[in-house]
């Protein structure tokens, strides 16, 4: 945990350090970002996770959820703009397949940020760093898939709270209007109270609050 947080640390000092050494910049409006999204989180679903693996006969996801990232920034000047920011990761918590017919639950975590955002360019290339705050929605879903007739799925509850991102990345320019996105961190802290982080299959911590990292990358377009 020590060795993450100074890591984050570093992303977020990194447009601070930028601006003393700037050599240049690719002037921009804005940015659109999209890509890959690994949201590890340390609250194990535990309990939950372990009555339905034992219900079905399976066992339960790990931390790590996989998804998606979508992103857009507006710059009022060349270092500052506001940022709004999209996610939505999932896994499988519980389950089982036999023979091409399988049983199990998903569990989803959608966040919906907005906020300020510092960047700044070294030559195509640019880092950043920004707050972000909003909203983030988990939900729990069971389904099932059978051979030729296909899947079907149904949710199973669902929570809405709100939530928090800090952190940065490093875009690797490659054209004038394109780069990519090497590599954002964030640290994620939502604010589900303990029946609705347990029911909604996101936690089985006893307090009010939880906290994840996410890393992300992909492709940006800069206009």
């Amino acid at each position: 945990m020590r060795l993450r947080a100074i890591l984050l640390s570093a992303v977020l000092c990194l447009p601070m350090f930028g601006m003393a050494q700037e050599t240049g910049q690719v002037p921009t409006r804005g940015t659109v970002y999209g890509g890959y999204s690994l949201l590890h989180t340390n609250n194990n679903p535990g309990s939950l996770g372990s009555s339905l693996g034992s219900s079905f006969g399976g066992g339960f996801g790990g931390n790590n959820l996989n998804g998606w990232e979508g992103q857009g920034t507006f710059n009022f000047t060349p270092h500052f703009g506001v940022t709004a920011d999209f996610t939505g990761n999932s896994n499988q918590l519980a389950g089982f397949s036999v023979a091409g017919f399988s049983v199990g639950t998903r569990r989803h975590l959608y966040e919906f940020l907005f906020g300020p955002t510092v960047t700044t360019s070294f030559g195509k290339s640019s880092v950043f760093g920004h707050a972000l705050f909003g909203a983030a929605r988990s939900s729990l879903s069971g389904g099932v898939s059978v051979p030729i007739l296909g899947g079907l799925s149904a949710p199973i509850d669902s929570a809405t709270a709100f939530a928090m991102a800090f952190g940065g990345g490093v875009d690797i320019g490659i054209t004038r209007s394109f780069a990519i996105r090497a590599a954002q961190i964030d640290f994620v802290r939502t604010n589900f109270n303990s029946v609705d982080a347990l029911t909604s299959g996101f936690s089985s911590s006893t307090g009010n609050s939880q906290n994840s990292f996410r890393y992300s990358g992909g492709v940006v377009w800069r206009f």
